[in-house]
């Protein structure tokens, strides 16, 4: 629907400005779309992989931990935990990703993994089950990372889409539609004035006779 102005050619050369700067707008926005989009992809190809990783890994170690829990007391069991040496520290980065700000993780453990349960007189087994864990940790905060990476650019995408669509089916269609209601109702009092000075030329040209 063209927007109701009045129809000079002041209003129109500003029309005809904005519909240029929507014009250009849509059209970096929409580039930066599908760079976003792409990027979107790349990082969901990344989760998949991971998601993968883990999941080949982490079932394993649950399902030989409830094995082995069996075989201990809770008392063994709870003693043994809290005194495993789980100390790690937990660094962030950033990484820019079209002007998108997003977390890198970075795990570091402050110890070298030594063998704990066999120390206490219980099965060996689950200094094993424990070291990988500890090494699986590394792949569970990439995971997280890479999730949240995916929701940051998808609601950036998702910003952008409407955006785009509100310059391409509803603004640009409107300046559009002002551009002409203005060009043509200037056109039209353009034809009535020179008919009018057409009419008053006649009349001049016959009163001189």
């Amino acid at each position: 629907m063209a927007q109701r102005v009045s129809p000079t050619r002041m209003n129109l050369l500003e029309t005809r400005k904005r519909y240029k700067t929507a014009f250009r707008g849509h059209k970096l926005l929409k580039e930066k779309l599908e760079a976003l989009a792409r990027e979107l992809v790349i990082l969901a190809r990344e989760f998949e992989i991971q998601e993968k990783k883990v999941g080949n890994k982490l079932p394993k170690i649950l399902e030989e931990f409830l094995s082995l829990r069996t075989t201990v007391t809770d008392e063994e069991m709870q003693k043994t935990v809290s005194e495993y040496p789980a100390d790690f520290d937990i660094s962030m980065t950033q990484k820019n990703i079209m002007n998108i700000v997003l977390p890198e993780f970075h795990i570091n453990h402050s110890h070298e993994i030594k063998p704990k349960f066999s120390e206490s007189g219980l099965n060996p087994a689950f200094d094993i089950v424990f070291k990988d864990f500890d090494l699986i940790l590394d792949d569970l905060l990439k995971l997280a990372e890479l999730e949240f990476s995916i929701y940051e650019v998808a609601k950036i995408v998702e910003m952008t889409k409407r955006r785009v669509n509100a310059l391409e089916y509803v603004l640009i269609p409107e300046l559009e539609g002002t551009i002409k209601t203005i060009t043509s109702k200037l056109e039209e009092n353009e034809r009535s004035t020179t008919v009018r000075l057409m009419k008053i030329k006649d009349i001049l040209s016959k009163r001189s006779y």
